[in-house]
């Protein structure tokens, strides 16, 4: 685990920032939409910071999106309440969780997105993957 917690994780301020996680061949992300205001947010803080160390960058991104400083990028996914958590792979978002989640319910969900960025495309991908 990384000992700076702030380089576990990316921060994400422009469009061409999230533009490039959401296309075809853009990888497996973990995208929290947060606010400085929002205690949940700021709860789930160093969770987030904690389960993002675990991880390879180069297999499953982490990326934080103030929602008061780029209010573009929340309205882009039509965030609605935060924190929102989305689950990105490739462009698609596979699942999103509102609210705030706890370091072991965030960690599931993250190897699940990281084996499903591992399965193989296809029939016998989908049946054995």
């Amino acid at each position: 685990m990384a000992a700076d917690s702030a380089a576990t994780y990316e921060d994400l301020t422009t469009p061409d920032q999230v533009e490039a996680i959401m296309q075809p061949g853009g990888g497996a992300a973990v995208l929290d939409f947060w606010s400085p205001t929002c205690g949940p947010c700021m709860a789930m803080a160093q969770d987030f910071a904690d389960v993002a160390g675990q991880f390879d960058a180069d297999e499953l991104r982490f990326c934080k999106i103030n929602t008061a400083e780029a209010s573009e990028l929340a309205m882009a996914f039509k965030i609605r309440s935060v924190p929102t958590i989305l689950f990105v792979h490739d462009g698609k978002i596979l699942d999103g969780v509102v609210g705030k989640m706890t370091a072991k319910d965030l960690g599931e969900k993250s190897e699940w997105l990281l084996a499903k960025s591992k399965r193989k495309p296809g029939l016998f991908g989908k049946l054995f993957g």
